[in-house]
């Protein structure tokens, strides 16, 4: 009961985001917006995203034991199978626990949910990291308004808690996962950060696509600096897939320099785009017969 409880709860959460959301545009002028499309672009920032979610198996499977014997392929499908069901799932960390169902036979599950923890964990240090160093470099050029603040306060939280979470002892799970990180070397966390880089750049360089596929300019280090908090506010599990709260952020934080229309439709044909990329995840879903007995190394 609990749990349709909150699946009610988050699903009045969209749809009243929504309806609010609908108070703050114009329809013409977004379907307007829409009708001119480059769909070209848009396909390319498909592609890019199916990029960073391999790019982003690489980096998941740097903290899996040599001893599961997983390979990059099998893997890929179960990060695209977890990027699905991330389409339908509360938040956009639904798919994690999926992904975690589908190789703790494999491997554990405390040593699943490690390491599908410290992989997401140092994607968004990253995350935060190039959003702060644009935020410093471009100070002058972005517009001066309160909410920029923001930035930076999100990466010092980011730092505080992270120094808590390190000290915090009395919780089983952060120090089992403290222990199974032991198991690996310094070079591992410097090449799963370089990864993270790259990989938050081509989610970047994605929505900057769509940007243009709508003919609307956005500077890319703005993009850059905003898009962090985007992205993180749009993991809360408080809607259905981050929608409402992810076009919520695009009009708070580029409504006022594009118009609200233009931000809701990046907002919109960003979601299309990664929609239509995690369809491959859920083909894949669809090949195995038995979700849970996947056989990763074949």
């Amino acid at each position: 009961m609990k749990k349709i409880g909150k699946l009610i709860l988050r699903f009045l959460v969209t749809f009243s985001l929504l309806i609010y959301l609908s108070t703050k545009i114009d329809f013409h002028k977004l379907s307007a917006i829409i009708y001119k499309t480059n769909f070209i672009l848009l396909f390319f920032a498909s592609l890019l995203y199916i990029l960073s979610s391999y790019l982003s198996t690489l980096r998941w499977k740097l903290f899996i034991p040599l001893a599961s014997d997983f390979r990059v392929k099998p893997l890929f499908s179960v990060y695209m199978i977890g990027c699905f069901f991330n389409m339908f799932l509360p938040g956009i960390m639904g798919g994690d626990v999926v992904k975690i169902l589908l190789i703790k036979k494999n491997m554990g599950l405390k040593e699943a949910i490690a390491s599908v923890f410290i992989e997401r964990y140092i994607g968004f240090f990253a995350l935060l990291l190039l959003g702060n160093i644009f935020f410093i470099a471009f100070f002058e050029s972005i517009p001066n308004d309160e909410k920029i603040y923001l930035i930076p306060l999100s990466f010092l939280i980011f730092i505080l808690v992270t120094i808590l979470l390190f000290f915090i002892r009395s919780i089983p799970f952060f120090r089992e996962i403290k222990q199974y990180l032991t198991n690996f070397h310094k070079k591992i966390f410097l090449q799963a950060f370089l990864y993270s880089i790259l990989i938050q750049l081509t989610v970047m360089i994605s929505v900057y696509l769509v940007s243009l596929s709508l003919r609307t300019y956005i500077p890319f280090h703005e993009i850059v600096i905003f898009l962090p908090l985007i992205i993180i506010l749009s993991t809360l599990p408080i809607s259905l897939s981050g929608i409402g709260v992810r076009e919520w952020s695009f009009i708070f934080f580029f409504g006022p320099t594009i118009g609200n229309e233009n931000a809701i439709a990046i907002s919109f044909l960003w979601f299309f785009s990664v929609l239509v990329a995690s369809l491959y995840g859920g083909i894949e879903y669809l090949r195995f017969k038995d979700l849970f007995n996947m056989h990763y190394k074949k």
